[in-house]
C-alpha cells in the first residue's frame, strides 16, 4: 500500500489532498485543512493499471500548484545538549495534559525532540502585508532541565497567554502551536505577537489562532519549502536579472531569495564574491521588509558596505526582530560603519530585549564593546540574570563595563541630567477639560515588560492629567511581567500608586519588579510589604531567586524579606539549577534563623 499526501495553500483556497494505492484499488481524499476529508474509491483491471493512474492523479495535482507533505525535507539542527525525548517522558507529558500527543509530533519528539529549523521561517498565506513570519525554535522535551525553548517550561509559561487545547511547539516573538482538541487534532497554529484578539489581560482570544498547516508534518513542510516557491514560480524574472544584471531596477525575486539565501552562508572570499553579485542582481534592497530580513551574524564590513549601498535600511529587522547592530556585534568595524548612519544604538532586540552591546557582552567581544560605546551604547542599562552572571566571570570584560559606567556618569553629571529619573513633582494637569480616565492611563501601561528608559508615548502626560491615582483597585492592575523603569515607576508613586496593588492575574506589583533592584528599592521606601505572596504563594524573594539577580535578592533580604517561607514547587524547581543563588539563600535562611533565635533568648531572659 503506498499513500501520498498533499496540500494547496494560496491564502483564499485552502485544501489538502491525499492518494492511496492498494492493490488494484485506488483512493483519493480531499478536503479543508481541517475536518472531515470526502473520499473516493476506483477499482483498476490491474496493479499496475492502478499504479498508472495513482501516478496521473498526482502528476495532475503537481501542475495545480499542491505541495506534497514531506517533513525529511526540514533540516532541523537540534541544540546542543538536548538527546531524543523517551516513551516515559512523553508518557509523563501526555499524563500532565490529559491526553494522547498527535502521532506526528510523537514521533518527531522520539527522533529530532526540537532544534533549530533550516530555514526557520513559515509562509502564513491570506494575511495582509505579512509574507512569512519567523518560527524560532522549535521546542525540545526535558523535562529534567526545564528552560527557554523546552515544552514543560514553556507550557508553564502560557498557560494564561493561550486557550486551552493548545501546546506550544514552537516560537520566538511569535508563538506556535499544535491543537490537542478532538475536532482539529494535530493542526498547527501562529498566534501573532501584533494581534489586537486579545483579553483585558493581554492574553490570547481564541480568534487569534491562526490555522497553518493540518499536521505537524506539514508544518515542517511549509517551512522547508519557503524559498523553493519563489525560485519555481519567478524563474521569468530569474532570466531577465541576467540578461541585464548591471540595471538596479531588474531585480526579481529570485535573485532577492537567492541573495537572502547566500548572506546566511559563512563569509568566505568566495561567498562574499557570490554575495557581491546578487547585490547587483536584487536591485533595491531598500524594498526588504522588517522580519524579511534573516537571522545572521555580520561581520564583514565589506558585505555590510555593499548592502548599504544598494538601499538595505540600516535600520531593518530580522526575521527574530533584532536590529542590524545587534547582528554586527561581533564586527567591530561593522559598528562604526553603522553608527554613521542615524539608528537607535540601544534599540531592544528580539525576544530577548537585548541591546547591541548586550549581546557584544555575551559574544565576549572586548573591541565590539568599545566600538559601540563610542559610538553612544548605554553601559548602565542593566543586564539580565544570565548576561550578569556571565560578565562577572569575565574580569576584563567586567573592568571595561564597569570603567564605562563610571564615565557614562560623569558625563551625564557634566551635562546636568540625571541618568535615572528621580521621583520629582508632577508637572500640573494639562488643560482644563475633565480629568481623564484612569481606564485610559492602565490601558497606556499594557506592556508585557517596561523597560529602562524606554520612552512610552502620552504616558507621562496621561499620569500628570489624571493626578492622583490611589483609586486603582486591586485586580485592576495590569499584569506586567517584568518592570524594569525606576523613572517611571517614581512617577507612579509619587502620583500615589499603591505600593501594594495587586495586577490582574493576583501579583503585587514587588513581584513585577523583582528584575530591577532600583525599582524594589522604591517600592519598599513606599511601604511595599516584602513577604506579600501572589495567588500561587509566591514571594517577591523566591521570584528574585530565580529570575531576578543577587542584587535583586540582596535587596528584598535588606527590606525584610524572609527567606525561611517554604518555597513553591516552581521556584524551589527553578533554583535547582543556580547552585550560586541556593548557597546564597541557604546563608540567608541559617542568618535569619540564628537572628531570631538570638531575639527568642533575649525575650525570654526579659
Amino acid at each position: 500500500m503506498t499513500t501520498r499526501r498533499f496540500y494547496f495553500d494560496d491564502g483564499n483556497s485552502r485544501k489538502r489532498w491525499q492518494i492511496t494505492q492498494s492493490g488494484k484499488s485506488v483512493t483519493t481524499q480531499f478536503g479543508r485543512l481541517t475536518g472531515e476529508l470526502r473520499e473516493s474509491k476506483k477499482a483498476a483491471k490491474s496493479p499496475a493499471e492502478a499504479q498508472k493512474s495513482f501516478d496521473q492523479l498526482v502528476t495532475e495535482k503537481l501542475r495545480e500548484g499542491y505541495v506534497e507533505v514531506d517533513p525529511m525535507r526540514l533540516e532541523v539542527i537540534r541544540a546542543k545538549g538536548v538527546r531524543p525525548a523517551t516513551e516515559r517522558q512523553i508518557s509523563e507529558l501526555e499524563k500532565s495534559l490529559g491526553c494522547k500527543l498527535p502521532i506526528e509530533y510523537r514521533d518527531f519528539l522520539l527522533s529530532s525532540n526540537g532544534g533549530r529549523p533550516n530555514p526557520d521561517c513559515v509562509r502564513v498565506p491570506g494575511v495582509p502585508y505579512i509574507d512569512n513570519v519567523g518560527v524560532g525554535t522549535l521546542f525540545h522535551l526535558q523535562p529534567a532541565k526545564p528552560g527557554m525553548d523546552e515544552i514543560t517550561y514553556e507550557l508553564q509559561r502560557t498557560k494564561e497567554l493561550i486557550p486551552k487545547g493548545h501546546l506550544p511547539i514552537a516560537g520566538s516573538s511569535d508563538l506556535f502551536t499544535i491543537s490537542l482538541s478532538p475536532k482539529t487534532l494535530g493542526a498547527v497554529y501562529w498566534w501573532n505577537h501584533d494581534t489586537e484578539h486579545l483579553d483585558d489581560d493581554g492574553n490570547f482570544l481564541a480568534s487569534a489562532a491562526y490555522l497553518l498547516a493540518s499536521s505537524f508534518d506539514e508544518f515542517q513542510t511549509r517551512i522547508a519549502c519557503l524559498f523553493d516557491d519563489e525560485d519555481d514560480t519567478n524563474d521569468e524574472a530569474t532570466n531577465d536579472a541576467d540578461e541585464k544584471p548591471n540595471t538596479k531596477s531588474s531585480g526579481s525575486k529570485a535573485s532577492l531569495s537567492g541573495l537572502l539565501r547566500a548572506i546566511q552562508k559563512e563569509h568566505t572570499p568566495q561567498t562574499v564574491k557570490e554575495i557581491k553579485r546578487l547585490i547587483k542582481e536584487a536591485g533595491d534592497l531598500s524594498r526588504i521588509e522588517d522580519r524579511k530580513w534573516p537571522f545572521i551574524n555580520l561581520g564583514n564590513v565589506e558585505v555590510l558596505q555593499c548592502l548599504l549601498d544598494a538601499g538595505l535600511r540600516p535600520e531593518v529587522l530580522d526575521t527574530e526582530g533584532h536590529s542590524l547592530l545587534w547582528q554586527c556585534a561581533i564586527g567591530p568595524e561593522c559598528i562604526a560603519l553603522l553608527g554613521k548612519y542615524s539608528i537607535d544604538v540601544d534599540r531592544r532586540n528580539g525576544s530577548d530585549f537585548e541591546t547591541a552591546l548586550m549581546r557584544a557582552i555575551f559574544l565576549e567581544r572586548p573591541e565590539s564593546i568599545k566600538q559601540l560605546l563610542k559610538i553612544g551604547a548605554n553601559p548602565t542599562l542593566r543586564l539580565d540574570k544570565r548576561q550578569a552572571k556571565d560578565l562577572r566571570r569575565n574580569t576584563k570584560l567586567n573592568n571595561l563595563i564597569e570603567k564605562a559606567k563610571v564615565d557614562w556618569q560623569k558625563r551625564k553629571a557634566k551635562s546636568g541630567s540625571s541618568l535615572k529619573p528621580a521621583p520629582a513633582k508632577l508637572p500640573e494637569p494639562i488643560g482644563k477639560g475633565p480629568k481623564p480616565s484612569l481606564k485610559k492611563l492602565l490601558q497606556l501601561l499594557k506592556h508585557d515588560r517596561i523597560l529602562e528608559n524606554e520612552f512610552i508615548e502620552g504616558l507621562p502626560e496621561m499620569i500628570a492629567a489624571v493626578g492622583d491615582i490611589s483609586g486603582i483597585p486591586n485586580g485592576q492592575w495590569p499584569a506586567i511581567d517584568k518592570f524594569e523603569d525606576p523613572g517611571l515607576l517614581a512617577r507612579l508613586l509619587n502620583a500615589r500608586l499603591d505600593p501594594n496593588i495587586i495586577d490582574k492575574k493576583g501579583n503585587p506589583i514587588l513581584y513585577q519588579c523583582v528584575t530591577h533592584p532600583d525599582c524594589l528599592s522604591l517600592l519598599l521606601k513606599a511601604g511595599a510589604k516584602v513577604d506579600l505572596p501572589n495567588r500561587e504563594g509566591e514571594t517577591a524573594l523566591m521570584r528574585a531567586a530565580y529570575d531576578g539577580g543577587m542584587d535583586c535578592v540582596e535587596v528584598l533580604l535588606k527590606g525584610g524579606a524572609n527567606p525561611t517561607i517554604e518555597l513553591t514547587p516552581w521556584a524551589q524547581t527553578m533554583l535547582e539549577f543556580d547552585e550560586e543563588m541556593s548557597d546564597f539563600i541557604e546563608k540567608a535562611r541559617k542568618k535569619w534563623n540564628a537572628k531570631k533565635q538570638k531575639n527568642g533568648k533575649a525575650n525570654s531572659k526579659r
